[in-house]
């Protein structure tokens, strides 16, 4: 892995940026556009970040060498005050609970559907990628997103999914192929959630039923998913969803 040491002016830190790697089951790095890469990338203090820069890392803390905290997505700013979080989001609630306060913190890009906002002290040191580089690369979003990963317990997954919403719960659904799909339903009998489940296909349709003996309406034949317009399956609602990697849960839930 190739490195490279950047400073700021007037810090006596030395700033070691290194390759972004590539994305394992555990470290979920979304690769650059083709042909943008860390070489290209400056320090800039958090409030000097201009609207189109792109963030790539963050770095650990000094005093002395820094190394590079990559961030899963690299993402476009758009710089503002920090205090006006229109979505409420958790992030800028907790902000608010540690005293945060509008003149020694930013906001680097606000609340999407997806993501929190992004808040730090105003004088925290960035890896960007100046946005008049990054305008010569295809943009972000050319790149596909990496599948979100869940399971059914520390056994069972991870199953890739599309990527859900901020406001996702782990008793909704999520969206996965027919491949997954099966073998979600080759663990599911063999795992604590579906303990009391069985899954059969009925052609291209799922069914996933109950112990009869444990509906609460007699009579219930299960649930019935069909494929989507894109041959995807929403299962969920059944039973608690894990992130993976699976954190351990001693609930009977």
């Amino acid at each position: 892995m190739s490195e490279r040491i950047l400073s700021l002016p007037d810090h006596a830190d030395q700033f070691v940026v290194t390759d972004r790697p590539a994305p394992t089951l555990t470290d979920r790095y979304r690769m650059l556009p083709d042909g943008m890469t860390t070489r290209h990338v400056t320090v800039v203090r958090a409030h000097q970040v201009r609207t189109g820069d792109v963030v790539a890392a963050f770095f650990t803390d000094g005093p002395g060498i820094r190394r590079t905290q990559h961030v899963p997505e690299a993402f476009t700013a758009h710089p503002r005050a920090f205090g006006n979080c229109p979505a409420q989001c958790e992030e800028c609630e907790d902000a608010h609970a540690d005293g945060a306060t509008t003149d020694r913190y930013v906001c680097l890009d606000p609340a999407d559907n997806y993501a929190a906002c992004v808040i730090v002290f105003r004088n925290t040191p960035i890896a960007i990628i100046p946005a008049d580089t990054a305008a010569h690369f295809p943009p972000l979003d050319s790149v596909p997103p990496l599948p979100d990963l869940f399971a059914l317990d520390n056994e069972h997954g991870p199953y890739e999914a599309l990527p859900v919403s901020r406001t996702w719960g782990p008793w909704d659904a999520i969206s996965v192929t027919r491949t997954t799909a099966e073998q979600i339903t080759t663990d599911l009998p063999l795992s604590h959630a579906g303990r009391h489940l069985t899954c059969r296909w009925l052609g291209d349709a799922l069914l996933i039923a109950s112990d009869p003996r444990l509906r609460t309406e007699p009579g219930r034949p299960g649930r019935i998913i069909q494929p989507d317009a894109d041959g995807r399956y929403r299962i969920g609602g059944l039973w608690r969803w894990e992130e993976w990697p699976a954190e351990d849960d001693d609930s009977n839930d």
